[in-house]
Protein backbone atom coordinates (compact mmCIF):
# COMPACT_ATOMS: atom_id res chain seq x y z
CA UNK A 1 0.00 0.00 0.00
CA UNK A 2 1.10 3.29 -0.90
CA UNK A 3 2.55 5.92 1.78
CA UNK A 4 2.15 9.11 -0.35
CA UNK A 5 -1.26 10.11 -0.73
CA UNK A 6 -1.46 11.74 -3.59
CA UNK A 7 -1.37 9.02 -5.87
CA UNK A 8 -2.14 5.64 -6.04
CA UNK A 9 -0.62 2.33 -6.00
CA UNK A 10 -0.82 1.75 -9.64
CA UNK A 11 0.62 4.79 -10.35
CA UNK A 12 3.69 4.56 -8.61
CA UNK A 13 3.85 0.71 -10.05
CA UNK A 14 3.78 2.06 -13.83
CA UNK A 15 6.25 4.94 -12.69
CA UNK A 16 8.71 2.25 -11.11
CA UNK A 17 8.71 0.55 -14.48
CA UNK A 18 9.51 3.09 -15.97
CA UNK A 19 11.77 4.38 -14.60
CA UNK A 20 13.95 0.82 -13.95
CA UNK A 21 13.27 0.70 -18.24
CA UNK A 22 15.11 4.55 -18.44
CA UNK A 23 17.78 3.20 -16.01
CA UNK A 24 18.29 -0.26 -17.99
CA UNK A 25 18.27 2.14 -21.48
CA UNK A 26 20.83 4.76 -20.12
CA UNK A 27 23.13 2.09 -18.73
CA UNK A 28 23.51 0.56 -22.07
CA UNK A 29 23.90 3.73 -24.04
CA UNK A 30 26.88 4.61 -21.42
CA UNK A 31 28.28 1.60 -21.79
CA UNK A 32 28.45 1.92 -25.40
CA UNK A 33 29.75 5.47 -25.57
CA UNK A 34 32.83 3.84 -23.39
CA UNK A 35 33.25 1.80 -25.76
CA UNK A 36 33.36 3.63 -28.40
CA UNK A 37 34.24 7.23 -27.20
CA UNK A 38 36.51 6.34 -23.67
CA UNK A 39 35.23 6.63 -20.34
CA UNK A 40 36.50 10.66 -20.35
CA UNK A 41 33.97 11.75 -23.02
CA UNK A 42 31.77 14.39 -22.44
CA UNK A 43 28.84 12.23 -23.13
CA UNK A 44 29.27 9.86 -20.60
CA UNK A 45 29.27 12.55 -17.97
CA UNK A 46 26.17 13.89 -19.03
CA UNK A 47 24.85 10.59 -19.44
CA UNK A 48 25.39 9.71 -15.51
CA UNK A 49 23.76 13.29 -14.60
CA UNK A 50 20.73 11.88 -15.88
CA UNK A 51 20.97 8.59 -14.89
CA UNK A 52 21.47 10.11 -11.45
CA UNK A 53 18.26 11.68 -11.74
CA UNK A 54 16.39 8.77 -13.07
CA UNK A 55 18.10 6.25 -9.83
CA UNK A 56 17.14 8.77 -7.74
CA UNK A 57 13.39 9.60 -9.09
CA UNK A 58 13.12 5.51 -8.41
CA UNK A 59 14.36 5.31 -4.90
CA UNK A 60 11.86 8.16 -3.62
CA UNK A 61 9.12 6.11 -5.92
CA UNK A 62 10.14 2.79 -4.06
CA UNK A 63 9.54 4.86 -0.30
CA UNK A 64 6.01 6.44 -1.39
CA UNK A 65 4.80 3.44 -3.29
CA UNK A 66 4.89 1.34 0.26
CA UNK A 67 7.62 -1.26 -0.80
CA UNK A 68 9.65 -2.80 2.03
CA UNK A 69 12.82 -0.29 3.65
CA UNK A 70 14.97 -2.91 3.04
CA UNK A 71 14.56 -3.07 -0.77
CA UNK A 72 15.18 0.42 -0.54
CA UNK A 73 18.06 -0.21 1.59
CA UNK A 74 19.24 -2.15 -1.27
CA UNK A 75 18.57 0.35 -3.81
CA UNK A 76 20.14 3.07 -1.95
CA UNK A 77 23.33 1.67 -2.36
CA UNK A 78 22.82 1.60 -6.15
CA UNK A 79 22.68 5.47 -5.96
CA UNK A 80 25.48 5.62 -4.17
CA UNK A 81 26.93 4.23 -7.05
CA UNK A 82 26.15 6.02 -9.63
CA UNK A 83 26.28 9.41 -7.64
CA UNK A 84 30.07 9.07 -7.05
CA UNK A 85 29.98 9.07 -11.27
CA UNK A 86 28.47 12.19 -11.41
CA UNK A 87 28.31 14.87 -8.45
CA UNK A 88 30.23 17.37 -8.79
CA UNK A 89 29.18 19.82 -5.30
CA UNK A 90 26.69 21.45 -7.37
CA UNK A 91 23.81 19.53 -6.62
CA UNK A 92 23.40 20.15 -2.53
CA UNK A 93 19.62 19.26 -2.73
CA UNK A 94 20.60 15.51 -3.61
CA UNK A 95 23.21 15.12 -1.16
CA UNK A 96 21.28 16.45 1.73
CA UNK A 97 18.60 13.83 0.62
CA UNK A 98 21.44 11.08 0.34
CA UNK A 99 23.14 11.70 3.40
CA UNK A 100 19.76 11.90 5.04
CA UNK A 101 18.57 8.46 4.11
CA UNK A 102 22.14 7.18 4.88
CA UNK A 103 21.03 8.44 8.43
CA UNK A 104 18.02 6.98 8.61
CA UNK A 105 18.66 3.19 7.02
CA UNK A 106 21.73 3.72 9.34
CA UNK A 107 24.10 2.08 6.65
CA UNK A 108 27.55 0.92 6.51
CA UNK A 109 30.31 3.37 7.45
CA UNK A 110 32.02 2.61 4.51
CA UNK A 111 28.94 3.42 2.22
CA UNK A 112 28.46 6.87 3.80
CA UNK A 113 31.97 7.60 3.86
CA UNK A 114 31.20 6.96 0.18
CA UNK A 115 29.66 9.99 -0.03
CA UNK A 116 31.29 11.62 3.01
CA UNK A 117 34.15 11.80 0.54
CA UNK A 118 32.34 13.35 -2.22
CA UNK A 119 31.70 16.62 -0.05
CA UNK A 120 35.07 16.81 1.01
CA UNK A 121 36.32 16.39 -1.85
CA UNK A 122 34.94 18.91 -3.46
CA UNK A 123 35.35 21.52 -0.81
CA UNK A 124 31.49 21.74 0.13
CA UNK A 125 31.29 23.85 3.57
CA UNK A 126 27.37 23.73 4.83
CA UNK A 127 26.23 23.40 8.70
CA UNK A 128 23.60 20.48 8.26
CA UNK A 129 25.96 18.80 6.08
CA UNK A 130 28.14 18.59 8.65
CA UNK A 131 25.02 18.23 11.51
CA UNK A 132 24.47 15.09 9.70
CA UNK A 133 27.79 13.52 8.98
CA UNK A 134 29.30 14.19 12.48
CA UNK A 135 25.77 12.70 14.12
CA UNK A 136 26.10 9.65 12.28
CA UNK A 137 30.15 9.07 12.38
CA UNK A 138 30.03 10.45 16.25
CA UNK A 139 26.54 10.90 17.46
CA UNK A 140 27.39 14.71 17.66
CA UNK A 141 24.20 16.62 18.26
CA UNK A 142 25.57 20.30 17.98
CA UNK A 143 25.34 22.45 14.49
CA UNK A 144 28.24 23.95 13.63
CA UNK A 145 29.19 26.44 11.18
CA UNK A 146 27.13 28.54 8.18
CA UNK A 147 24.31 27.30 5.59
CA UNK A 148 25.24 27.17 2.09
CA UNK A 149 21.29 27.86 1.49
CA UNK A 150 19.04 29.82 4.28
CA UNK A 151 15.81 28.60 2.49
CA UNK A 152 13.89 26.52 3.90
CA UNK A 153 16.93 24.57 5.87
CA UNK A 154 17.49 27.55 8.14
CA UNK A 155 14.21 27.03 10.02
CA UNK A 156 15.79 22.89 10.24
CA UNK A 157 18.69 24.91 12.24
CA UNK A 158 16.61 26.81 14.72
CA UNK A 159 15.45 22.91 15.40
CA UNK A 160 19.31 21.44 16.41
CA UNK A 161 19.99 24.82 17.84
CA UNK A 162 17.10 24.77 21.14
CA UNK A 163 17.98 22.47 23.67
CA UNK A 164 14.64 21.69 24.94
CA UNK A 165 12.92 18.14 23.17
CA UNK A 166 9.72 19.62 23.11
CA UNK A 167 10.51 22.87 21.75
CA UNK A 168 12.63 21.01 19.07
CA UNK A 169 9.11 18.34 18.12
CA UNK A 170 6.68 21.70 17.88
CA UNK A 171 9.36 24.18 15.34
CA UNK A 172 10.04 19.97 13.51
CA UNK A 173 6.65 19.81 13.28
CA UNK A 174 6.26 23.92 12.50
CA UNK A 175 8.95 23.51 9.58
CA UNK A 176 7.07 20.44 7.36
CA UNK A 177 3.83 22.06 8.00
CA UNK A 178 4.32 25.20 7.21
CA UNK A 179 8.04 25.86 5.37
CA UNK A 180 9.17 22.70 3.87
CA UNK A 181 6.95 22.44 0.63
CA UNK A 182 6.57 26.02 -0.44
CA UNK A 183 10.15 26.52 0.86
CA UNK A 184 11.20 24.50 -2.26
CA UNK A 185 9.18 26.11 -5.12
CA UNK A 186 12.27 26.89 -7.32
CA UNK A 187 12.59 23.26 -7.48
CA UNK A 188 12.54 21.28 -10.17
CA UNK A 189 9.92 18.97 -8.79
CA UNK A 190 7.74 21.15 -7.38
CA UNK A 191 4.04 20.50 -7.44
CA UNK A 192 4.98 18.01 -9.92
CA UNK A 193 2.25 15.87 -8.76
CA UNK A 194 0.08 18.34 -11.03
CA UNK A 195 2.04 17.99 -14.03
CA UNK A 196 0.60 16.05 -16.86
CA UNK A 197 3.04 13.52 -17.63
CA UNK A 198 3.88 10.95 -14.94
CA UNK A 199 7.23 12.63 -13.10
CA UNK A 200 5.92 12.51 -9.81
CA UNK A 201 7.83 10.39 -7.22
CA UNK A 202 6.53 11.58 -4.27
CA UNK A 203 7.68 14.67 -1.75
CA UNK A 204 9.76 13.96 1.55
CA UNK A 205 11.41 15.73 4.14
CA UNK A 206 13.72 13.29 4.32
CA UNK A 207 16.48 15.53 6.51
CA UNK A 208 13.72 15.86 9.18
CA UNK A 209 13.64 12.78 9.89
CA UNK A 210 17.23 12.17 9.91
CA UNK A 211 17.96 15.57 12.21
CA UNK A 212 15.10 13.80 14.44
CA UNK A 213 17.25 10.81 14.52
CA UNK A 214 20.30 12.15 15.64
CA UNK A 215 18.53 14.33 18.19
CA UNK A 216 16.69 11.89 19.53
CA UNK A 217 13.93 13.13 19.39
CA UNK A 218 10.84 10.74 20.32
CA UNK A 219 8.80 11.79 16.80
CA UNK A 220 6.05 8.96 17.10
CA UNK A 221 3.45 12.34 17.15
CA UNK A 222 4.77 13.38 13.50
CA UNK A 223 3.90 10.20 12.23
CA UNK A 224 0.95 11.37 10.42
CA UNK A 225 2.37 14.98 9.57
CA UNK A 226 2.79 15.39 5.70
CA UNK A 227 6.15 15.01 3.78
CA UNK A 228 7.68 13.11 7.35
CA UNK A 229 9.40 10.02 6.03
CA UNK A 230 8.53 7.76 9.46
CA UNK A 231 8.58 4.68 8.23
CA UNK A 232 12.56 5.40 7.01
CA UNK A 233 13.87 5.10 10.65
CA UNK A 234 10.86 2.94 12.28
CA UNK A 235 10.71 -0.20 10.71
CA UNK A 236 11.50 -3.55 11.44
CA UNK A 237 14.65 -5.20 10.01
Amino acid sequence: MARDLLKDDLYFEKFLLDETARIEKYSKAIKTVIQERGEHDDGVRVGYIILTGYHFSKLEALYSAGHPINEVRDFFLDVIEVLEKSWNGENYERMLCMLSIGVMLDVENGQFDRLVSLVRKYNVQDGLLEFLIKGKERRDKTFRGELLYERPVAKLAEVIGNQDKEEQLKKLKLYLEKYWYTGHSDSGWYDSHKHRDPIYSGYWSFESEAVAKILELDDSNLKDVPYYPYEMVHYKK
